[in-house]
């Protein structure tokens, strides 16, 4: 039995890697108030989450900041680690 080595010139998959995704955050005209509350240590939390290709998905992270209407998400795993506002009402405590 011989083996025979393949060579693919094209990538295997059509489909981008879902670490190259990059998540939305809210605009500052979203934001609005520059309340900003920043708590001592961040406070564990589920968000949802919009991608840049329209993808809406809920993530386990952390709020690093808030204020009335939106707040401060940090979710993902190094080398991938995001930092993102959303509206309040995308956030739960965990």
């Amino acid at each position: 039995m011989s083996r025979t080595r393949v060579r693919y010139d094209a990538p295997v998959t059509d489909r981008p890697r879902r670490a190259l995704r990059q998540p939305r955050s809210l605009t500052q005209e979203q934001l609005l108030d520059n309340l900003v509350t920043q708590p001592q240590a961040p406070t564990p939390v589920t968000a949802w989450v919009l991608w840049e290709d329209g993808v809406e998905e809920q993530v386990s992270g952390q709020a690093m900041a808030w204020t009335r209407r939106a707040v401060r998400v940090r979710f993902g795993v190094p080398p991938h680690v995001h930092e993102v506002w959303v509206w309040v009402g995308a956030v739960q405590r965990a």
